[in-house]
């Protein structure tokens, strides 16, 4: 960085000279911290958890988890856009709290646009359309043939109002045309435990959630929701392939820091993280833990952001999903 400019010249004659202003010292120079809005083992924060391991070797410097859950996420999202913009507080955000949040949400503690400089799109979750094996349903087809029939006479399950799977089952009805009941859980485990008890026809609920149920044979995939077919279930069609083509409904997972910090700590923390995620084994170990590993450049994650906030406002205002 460039030395700061000097705060005062040789003072009256007979007087030592003040001192030259002291230079910045470089970034990093002492621990950083990952804020993860979410409690240990979720999803977000294993992916955390891999980049901090890394970005410590890569910087010279601690790079700590400090998970504040709690409100949705909005706790930790909070305390990061509090944080003082100097490189050295960073947030393990989500599409839940930059983008969900606020199209359901009538106000927020922190401005998902305002309060944030994007640093870098590292991860996606898709989520799975899942039933029990002994499930008539067959196919996405068989499943809408039914809640067309039966209106309200199925039910789903989600990891509960307002999250990431509960929107991507509302814009999957809204698509398909269906009306199917929702019956939110606090969590995923209990979702899909009920949706394999028959306690709910099927659950919306991440891909990282339902796999091993998938694997095991307890349960079937229909569909997934991404863009494309995801890794871990390579074999289950997307949505879009069964006929809903402008259906699209991943979760992302990046970097932000509070707004205001140094545009040049920004490039050089996005730079290590490309390191990082060029690493031999690293992309294989984000599949491991059930996530798409992505990245993108900064510009790139901001661009995204204010049309996820479109879409999904547009859909809780359909759904009427609206959180207190």
């Amino acid at each position: 960085m460039p030395e700061l400019p000097r705060r005062g010249l040789l003072a009256l004659a007979g007087l030592a000279p003040l001192p030259a202003a002291a230079q910045t010292p470089p970034w990093p120079s002492r621990p950083l911290r990952i804020i993860v809005p979410y409690p240990p083992g979720a999803g977000t924060d294993l992916l955390a958890r891999a980049y901090a391991q890394r970005l410590t070797e890569l910087l010279g410097q601690p790079v700590v988890i400090e998970n504040r859950a709690g409100a949705s996420g909005m706790i930790g999202t909070e305390a990061a856009a509090r944080a003082p913009a100097d490189g050295y507080t960073i947030l393990m955000a989500n599409s839940s709290v930059l983008a969900i949040n606020p199209a359901i949400r009538a106000s927020l503690p922190y401005d998902p646009i305002g309060s944030f400089d994007p640093v870098a799109l590292v991860g996606a979750n898709d989520t799975a359309l899942v039933v029990r094996s002994a499930s008539p349903f067959r196919s996405v087809a068989d499943l809408v043939a039914a809640a067309k029939a039966w209106p309200g006479a199925l039910s789903y399950s989600s990891a509960g109002t307002g999250t990431s799977t509960h929107m991507a089952a509302e814009f999957f009805k809204q698509m398909a045309g269906v009306d199917i009941l929702h019956v939110p859980y606090r969590g995923s485990p209990q979702a899909v435990t009920d949706m394999l008890g028959g306690q709910v026809d099927m659950t919306f609920n991440t891909v990282n959630s339902v796999v091993t149920a998938v694997r095991d044979g307890a349960a079937r995939a229909l569909a997934t929701t991404g863009a494309t077919r995801d890794p871990v279930l390579p074999d289950v069609p997307t949505l879009a392939e069964l006929g809903f083509p402008a259906y699209q409904a991943s979760g992302w997972l990046g970097f932000v820091v509070p707004a205001g910090t140094p545009s040049d700590i920004v490039s050089e923390l996005a730079g290590a993280i490309a390191q990082v995620a060029a690493q031999p084994g690293f992309a294989e170990r984000i599949a491991g833990i059930g996530l798409k590993p992505i990245l993108s450049t900064p510009a790139e994650f901001r661009a995204i952001i204010a049309p996820e906030i479109a879409r999904w406002t547009d859909v809780a205002r359909r759904a009427g999903v609206q959180v207190e």
